[in-house]
C-alpha cells in the first residue's frame, strides 16, 4: 500500500478545478434604457447609477470580465441592456407594510457566425418594508432591485456557458438537478433546433406556471414539434379564452392535420366570438403556407381534439 501525503496534492487539485473552471465572459458594453425608470420615482436612481449597479457584479467570481475597450475580434464579447419592467408595491394584509416587487429584464447578445445570438432573460424579486414611511418603502425596493441584479448575472452566466457546450452534454443537462442549468439547456437545444429537446418542452406544457408553459409552446413552435400537437390540444381543455388564442395560434404555425382539423372545429364551434376569430385567422394562416403533414405522417381530415371544446 502507497501512503500519499494529501497536504502535497492539495495544490494540483485546486490548480485542475482552476482549469476546469469556465473563463469569464468579456464584457465590452453595458446600457440601462432610461425611459424604463419613469415610472420608478421610488428607487430615486439615475440611468447611470443602475449602469454602474450592473458593472459592478461582471467581476470574474460571477464569470464575466467587463472590458469595454478591448478589441473584439474574436466576436466572444457579449452586449447586456437593462431595463426595469416595473416597480409595484404588494399589500401582506393584518395591516402590515407592503411589499415592494420589482421587475427586469437584461438582454444579452453577441455576434456569433450565425448572426446575432440575442438573450433575452426576467427577474423579478420582492422585499417588505420596513413601515409605511418613504424611506423604508424605498430600502426595501432597492433590497429588492439588488436581488433582481444578482439573479440576472447568475442567469446571464449560466445561459452563455451553455451555448459553449455540445448538444450531448446539453442533453445530459436536461436532467440537472439545477433548474437553472436545466432552462439554459432547454433554450440553447431549441436555439440549435436539436429534437432531442421535445419531450422535455411537452413535459413542461402540464407543469402549474403560466410563464413555463408559455415558453415549452414557444420552444415547440420554433422546432415545428408536430408529434406535440395532441398535448397542446390537451392543455386546452379548461382554459380561459386569452391562453386559448395564444394556443390555436401555435398550432396553426406547427401546421399537420390534426392541428387543421381541431383549428377547424374551434372556429366552427367554440362559443367565444374572440377565439372563433383566432381560430379562422391561424387557419387561413396555415393554408396560405401549406404547413402539411410531415412525410409518412397519416393524413386525416377528421382528426378531432381529444376533449370537447370548451
Amino acid at each position: 500500500m502507497v501512503d500519499v501525503d494529501w497536504r502535497t496534492c492539495l495544490p494540483l487539485g485546486a490548480v485542475l478545478l482552476a482549469a476546469c473552471k469556465p473563463a469569464p465572459h468579456p464584457v465590452e458594453r453595458v446600457e440601462v434604457v432610461a425611459a424604463s425608470l419613469a415610472d420608478a420615482q421610488l428607487l430615486a436612481q439615475t440611468p447611470a447609477q443602475l449602469q454602474a449597479a450592473l458593472q459592478a457584479r461582471l467581476v470574474p467570481e460571477r464569470g464575466f470580465r467587463y472590458a469595454p475597450q478591448e478589441d473584439n475580434a474574436s466576436g466572444k464579447a457579449v452586449r447586456m441592456t437593462l431595463e426595469l419592467d416595473a416597480l409595484s408595491e404588494r399589500e401582506r394584509g393584518g395591516g402590515e407594510p407592503p411589499f415592494e416587487e420589482v421587475t427586469a429584464s437584461l438582454t444579452v447578445r453577441r455576434t456569433t457566425d450565425d448572426g446575432v445570438d440575442r438573450i433575452p432573460l426576467q427577474a423579478m424579486r420582492a422585499q417588505p418594508a420596513e413601515g409605511e414611511a418613504l424611506e423604508g418603502r424605498q430600502e426595501a425596493a432597492r433590497r429588492a432591485l439588488d436581488q433582481v441584479l444578482d439573479r440576472l448575472v447568475k442567469e446571464a452566466r449560466v445561459y452563455l456557458d451553455a451555448r459553449g457546450h455540445d448538444d450531448a452534454r446539453l442533453v445530459k443537462e436536461l436532467r440537472s438537478p439545477d433548474a437553472l442549468v436545466r432552462d439554459a439547456a432547454v433554450n440553447t437545444l431549441v436555439q440549435r433546433h436539436n429534437r432531442s429537446v421535445i419531450p422535455t418542452l411537452v413535459d413542461r406544457l402540464k407543469g402549474d406556471d403560466p410563464l413555463e408553459i408559455r415558453r415549452a409552446i414557444g420552444g415547440l413552435v420554433e422546432l415545428q414539434a408536430r408529434e406535440a400537437v395532441p398535448e397542446l390540444i390537451e392543455i386546452s381543455r379548461g382554459k380561459d379564452p386569452g391562453f386559448l388564442r395564444e394556443l390555436v395560434y401555435a398550432l396553426g404555425a406547427i401546421g399537420g392535420d390534426e392541428a387543421q382539423a381541431y383549428l377547424y372545429t374551434m372556429s366552427e364551434g367554440h362559443d367565444q366570438p374572440a377565439v372563433r376569430d383566432a381560430a379562422k385567422q391561424a387557419l387561413e394562416e396555415l393554408n396560405r403556407h401549406g404547413r402539411r403533414p410531415q412525410a409518412g405522417s397519416p393524413r386525416n381530415a377528421a382528426v378531432t381534439p381529444r376533449r370537447p371544446v370548451r
